[in-house]
């Protein structure tokens, strides 16, 4: 490996100002000029370490397309986490995409690892909360990735990715329990739901990281609202609970939905928008860094056999619906700086309907207060 070199060109401001910065960094790996673009939300200011979240690009995709397609940025505005956006070496002819293993690829791994020592080098990052996740191939090298560098990444998710089935098992297991969340449409016409001669099934990969966390093996199941019934899908929340050091396995199982991220910014067909899929993975991320979790769950629905409440729609425009099987006591919204929000409510017989109107666009919390404890769900303003 040489000395490793960085370039990089600010398409912003610079570091000392408070606005959102996109860079385009260039760096050299095992003599390979390899390329990623950041994406830093106005509220860095150095003072406090943030998380970094890896989105992988699939097959024949590139950084700039990841970025734009399967957009994090809204989210990392209101978290305050880093985004970094990786562009694959061609591995099939002239086509973009990841290596898994193999010796005559640029090493995709050791590239990964050199983006973490860069970006760190130049910001403030939390390196127990370092995640990873893309789709479809980026899903694959995500997956790959906790395998591989389970020591630098704290847990993975993976959009209509799975394992390769060239790709033995041995190799993805992290030597730690790690948690993870498998997103997938029935429908996917190119990574088959129950997989083919190229790749393993969702379930595979589910019953891969329940079995290495020791997880429950019987999932709690929970139908999510059927916000956009024009769609053409529907989403199931599977929680595999109870792993070591406070790990779960999830799955969102979008119905019906095709090789798609939920809610992403195309016009393919059978993408669900019941859902977005950046907003489900970091609310998932939000909860876990290398030590296992790290809080409360921070989802919308309960696990283990508590009651179910439900927040919906999310993203949000003009209202949020709470839905809960038994009576919420109160609720209440708070953006990341714990400044609290107080809305017009109105009470239905099982349902409280919440104004929005009136807060920015951004990433808050609500906190619902229920019989048996206090629940938390995170939600985006529009």
């Amino acid at each position: 490996m040489e000395k490793r070199i960085c370039l990089f060109m600010l398409v912003a401001l610079p570091l000392c100002t408070r606005a959102q910065q996109t860079i385009n960094y260039s760096i050299l790996v095992d003599s390979v000029q390899r390329e990623f673009i950041l994406y830093v939300p106005a509220s860095y200011d150095g003072t406090t370490s943030v998380p970094l979240v890896f989105s992988f690009h699939g097959l024949g995709g590139n950084a700039q397309a990841q970025m734009e397609d399967h957009d994090f940025r809204p989210v990392a505005d209101t978290a305050g986490f880093i985004v970094a956006h990786p562009l694959g070496e061609p591995v099939v002819g002239p086509v973009r995409g990841w290596n898994f293993g193999d010796d005559s690829l640029p090493d995709d791994v050791l590239f990964t690892a050199e983006m973490i020592d860069t970006i760190a080098a130049d910001f403030n990052i939390n390196l127990d909360r370092v995640y990873a996740c893309g789709m479809s191939f980026g899903g694959f090298f995500s997956v790959f990735l906790a395998g591989q560098l389970g020591d630098r990444i704290a847990s993975i998710a993976s959009v209509a990715g799975t394992i390769l089935n060239n790709v033995p098992d041995s190799m993805i297991a992290p030597a730690r329990p790690m948690a993870f969340l498998e997103i997938h449409g029935t429908g996917d016409n190119n990574v088959p739901y129950n997989g083919n001669q190229a790749s393993k099934s969702a379930q595979y990969v589910l019953d891969l990281f329940v079995d290495h966390n020791n997880c429950d093996t019987i999932p709690s199941i929970t139908a999510l609202p059927d916000v956009n019934p024009n769609d053409g899908s529907t989403v199931e929340h599977y929680v595999y609970a109870n792993g070591e050091d406070g790990t779960t396995v999830e799955h969102l199982k979008v119905i019906g939905g095709r090789h798609t991220w939920p809610d992403e910014n195309t016009n393919a067909q059978g993408v669900n928008r019941d859902i977005n899929g950046c907003v489900e993975i970091w609310k998932f991320f939000s909860r876990f860094d290398m030590n296992g979790s790290i809080g409360s769950p921070l989802n919308t629905e309960s696990i283990a056999g508590l009651p179910t409440i439900s927040v919906y729609p999310n993203p949000a425009q003009e209202y949020i619906i709470i839905e809960s099987k038994n009576p919420v006591k109160d609720a209440r919204i708070y953006n990341y700086s714990g400044r609290e929000f107080m809305l017009p409510a109105r009470f239905f017989d099982a349902k409280i309907q919440i104004d929005v109107k009136s807060i920015p666009p951004g990433f808050y919390v609500i906190s619902i207060a229920h019989d048996v404890g206090i629940f938390k769900s995170i939600f985006i303003k529009q």
